[in-house]
């Protein structure tokens, strides 16, 4: 087990590793972290049979691994290692340790965090609420969708009407959403989707493919057109466009209790997974913390 530095690894051999894994993580793949990690490497095996993506901050000489933004979790890829192992190693680089997983009891005092996915290879729609069907019957009449190419309508909408309703997102998150956007566009791994009322783009989403799920990164919609129920219409369409190539549709990481129970209205499901952190800073570092914030 090594630790490697982004400039050390080969992309295309960490990139064919996760790509021939059963695993469905798009948050791991080189692409995806150069754009929104600040610094990243790795832990790996010989030819990089087994790797874990190591996201990290340095300030002041202080290395911390952490949860990028736009990333929901991180995965260990094969076999050779486990958390135990990897956390023990990453101990003697980084001073504190954060990550999100779905494996349970790793370490005490995990936060339970939960997202919602819609199994596509079934009659979902047969799940849906009432007034989700009653909305979509109206939206029918009102709104149309479909494949847009200009990322900045998302990126406006989504800053307009989306970010300031959410703490956890900064000026600088909005930089890194729309450079993601972008890079998942070039790799052809991104799609962006646009509702239109009469020839005015109302509402926009975006989603991610990797394997066979599809994964919701974000969507944002003018109040006007939220009332008239364009987000269910903008779903629903892309539950029909993917269900014929993908078997998963992931919601994504909102854990904003209105959020979630409008993904529940389509049958939505929960899925649980875990937080850790793992903080040995030094005194100094975290009372230099304190006293800037």
């Amino acid at each position: 087990m090594i630790f490697l530095n982004r400039s050390e690894i080969d992309v295309k051999k960490w990139d064919d590793r996760i790509q021939a894994s059963a695993i469905e993580n798009i948050f791991c793949y080189s692409w995806y972290l150069d754009a929104v990690a600040e610094n990243w490497g790795a832990i790996l095996t010989d030819d990089y049979r087994t790797l874990l993506p190591v996201p990290f901050t340095k300030r002041l000489g202080v290395k911390q691994m952490y949860q990028a933004a736009f990333t929901r979790e991180y995965d260990i890829f094969g076999t050779e290692f486990n958390w135990t192992d990897a956390v023990g190693f990453l101990s003697k680089h980084v001073k504190a340790i954060q990550f999100r997983n779905s494996a349970a009891d790793l370490f005490p005092n995990c936060v339970i965090r939960n997202h919602q996915w819609l199994d596509l290879s079934v009659n979902y729609r047969q799940h849906y609420k009432e007034n989700a069907n009653r909305i979509l019957k109206k939206g029918q009449t009102i709104f149309r969708v479909e494949v847009g190419s200009n990322i900045g309508v998302l990126s406006e909408l989504f800053e307009k009407y989306v970010a300031g309703k959410i703490e956890s997102i900064k000026s600088s998150d909005l930089v890194l959403l729309d450079r993601l956007m972008h890079v998942a566009m070039k790799q052809k791994t991104g799609e962006l989707l646009v509702a239109k009322e009469e020839d005015q783009i109302v509402a926009a989403g975006f989603f991610l493919k990797d394997k066979k799920r599809i994964t919701y990164l974000k969507g944002a919609a003018t109040p006007a057109a939220m009332k008239s129920g364009v987000m269910y219409f903008l779903m629903d369409t892309a539950f029909r466009k993917y269900q014929a190539d993908y078997r998963t549709f992931d919601f994504g990481g909102s854990e904003i209790p209105g959020v979630a129970q409008f993904f529940k209205k389509f049958g939505a499901l929960d899925r649980i997974y875990y937080e850790y952190v793992l903080d040995n800073l030094p005194y100094w570092f975290k009372t230099l913390k304190k006293i800037s914030k």
